[in-house]
């Protein structure tokens, strides 16, 4: 079993369709995937489903509107299970922020700079859509992937200065990091979103596949560590 783990607000995991984003989960993984929310989560309750992936959501909340950075059992899970993860977009972030990275927003519009959703956050560049990706350093989470990925952004916030222990795999020329990985444990993030690619834009699914990949050749027994 994998777990996506739904990091936006009580309200927002309640009422948001996270159905089709499971589903997606599930095919690619080949195996049932469980949703909860992170106030739900802590290291017993992962030892007592034994997931062998872990996939955290993007957020449309801004984290400090609500306390998701503030929960103590959901911080700790993160950062001492073995298992596998992959922050999406927000999640990404969050992952990047509790290994020690800072967060912003990307700028302010300037220019000739357009607007792709001026109702969210309006006046701030924002990526929203489908933009090429560069792949700088080789990794199992791109494999079959050419230099250039093609993915799906929603998002105007960013990771600004990179933890110690992570290391930028992707980058674009508005957003430094677009994906990154943890040099010792097998955690990883990408800004973009992969679960939301398509037929004309099938980028997101390999990388889903390869993140699956990755994390079914590390299947062990759910531990703590250290």
């Amino acid at each position: 079993m994998i777990l996506y783990i739904v990091t936006d607000t009580d309200q927002i995991y309640r009422t948001g369709n996270w159905q089709k984003k499971r589903l997606v989960l599930e095919e690619t993984s080949g195996d049932f995937c469980l949703t909860v929310h992170y106030k739900q989560v802590s290291l017993k309750m992962l030892e007592r489903v034994k997931p062998w992936a872990i996939c955290h959501s993007g957020a449309s909340t801004p984290f400090e509107d609500y306390d998701v950075r503030q929960t103590r059992n959901y911080r700790q899970a993160v950062l001492r299970t073995t298992v596998p993860q992959l922050g999406i977009c927000g999640g990404h972030q969050l992952l990047a922020e509790f290994h020690g990275s800072k967060l912003g927003g990307m700028r302010a519009l300037a220019g000739d700079d357009a607007d792709h959703n001026p109702n969210y956050h309006p006046g701030e560049y924002k990526e929203w859509g489908v933009y090429p990706v560069q792949i700088i350093k080789a990794d199992p989470l791109f494999a079959g992937c050419g230099a250039r990925i093609r993915v799906q952004q929603f998002h105007r916030s960013e990771i600004k200065k990179l933890g110690g222990d992570l290391v930028v795999l992707a980058s674009s020329p508005a957003c430094r990091v677009q994906a990154f990985v943890h040099r010792r444990k097998p955690l990883y993030g990408v800004q973009f979103h992969p679960e939301d690619a398509s037929e004309a834009y099938p980028d997101g699914f390999r990388v889903l596949r390869n993140f699956f990949k990755v994390a079914a050749a590390r299947q062990a027994p759910v531990r703590c560590g250290n």
